[in-house]
């Protein structure tokens, strides 16, 4: 086992090689009756796994979502199109046979990069090469992936400090060398470049269909928000050219902004009226106005005794009131908004 691997990490493989070197002794003619009981004992005790601490239940609601399920939510809706957008990018490029060789010759060199991290499986591969490469994603529900170094030992943060960039930059070499060959990927998607790395680190049939091989595989969509904007509450996005349609452009900005009130402090709101005192409509001065004027020619008159019948008909005053106005007959006023513009000396 190589020094360089953490001593958390390497620790989870101490039982392993004890275990190993026990049995071939009791295999020969020098073991013991003490070998015995050390290797019952290691049998039976538990052992940690490499990232044992990693919440691997986060993604229940994700892998209970199937592509049959409707979605209800607008927020399950644009992440279903975020999904499909993702993947029919990655079902255009994956199935080169460049890419095939390219992937092959790269994989002892990044393989030997992230070793002394010991990535066991695609979940653990996933969400650690996220997270080197500054990203996060969420489910369906809402939830983000679980942070692989949320609780890690110090030594495995550091280790990943090391490793980052001399991985990442191995990565993205191997994207802008796929790209030049012609296969028309995007070399500065961190999508893309999350796809390499799983197909590089993991023990993939490239040469299954392409729609088989993005099944199978933890696909980002071809775009992403500025975190460090939405914590400011800006909005910032980032798209490659495989996801510049104004629809997923939409999807893309609607999940900023939710992510920014989320994040980041309250929108700045313009001030009401532009700042500027409240303009008051022309009608409703007009109307102030002639009912100023109905008052002072009688000051008895009230709002009820203006809008009730006088006799066999209407008031005189209203009728005044809609000559002063301008308005057709039959036009009958409100009687709160009479009530609340008439002359505040009556009241």
């Amino acid at each position: 086992m190589p020094e360089s691997v953490p001593a958390s990490l390497r620790g989870c493989f101490d039982g392993p090689r004890r275990a190993a070197g026990l049995i071939l002794r009791l295999a020969g003619p020098d073991g013991t009756a003490d070998d015995r009981r050390e290797l019952d004992e290691l049998l039976v005790a538990p052992r940690l796994a490499p990232w044992h601490w990693v919440k691997r239940d986060a993604g229940q609601a994700y892998r209970k979502w199937t592509d049959d399920r409707v979605p209800v939510t607008a927020d399950e809706r644009r992440h279903k199109r975020q999904k499909i957008v993702a993947e029919n990018a990655v079902r255009g490029w994956i199935g080169s046979p460049v890419l095939a060789s390219e992937i092959e010759a790269a994989r002892s060199e990044l393989s030997a990069i992230v070793d002394p991290l010991v990535l066991p499986d695609q979940a653990i591969v996933t969400m650690v090469t996220a997270r080197l490469l500054g990203g996060r994603s969420s489910y369906p529900d809402g939830s983000e992936w679980p942070d692989p170094f949320d609780g890690a030992p110090q030594d495995v943060n550091k280790c990943a400090e090391q490793i980052r960039p001399v991985y990442l930059a191995a990565l993205m070499q191997l994207a802008r060398r796929i790209a030049v060959a012609g296969v028309g990927l995007d070399p500065n998607d961190p999508a893309v470049l999350l796809v390499l790395a799983q197909l590089a680190l993991l023990p993939v049939d490239l040469t299954r269909p392409p729609a088989d091989l993005v099944r199978s595989l933890n696909i980002w969509p071809p775009g992403f928000i500025d975190l460090e904007a939405a914590v400011r509450g800006q909005v910032a996005t980032w798209s490659s050219r495989h996801g510049r349609s104004a629809r997923f452009q939409r999807d893309l900005l609607a999940s900023a902004e939710a992510i920014a009130r989320r994040l980041g402090p309250p929108a700045i709101r313009a001030p009401y009226s532009g700042g500027h005192k409240r303009a008051t409509r022309r009608d409703t001065l007009q109307l102030e106005k002639a009912l100023a004027v109905l008052v002072a020619q009688d000051p008895s008159l009230t709002p009820r005794s203006l809008l009730g019948a006088a006799g066999d008909g209407e008031h005189p005053a209203l009728q005044r009131l809609r000559a002063a106005l301008g308005v057709k007959g039959g036009w009958q006023p409100e009687q709160r908004r009479i009530e609340r513009l008439w002359p505040k000396s009556r009241h």
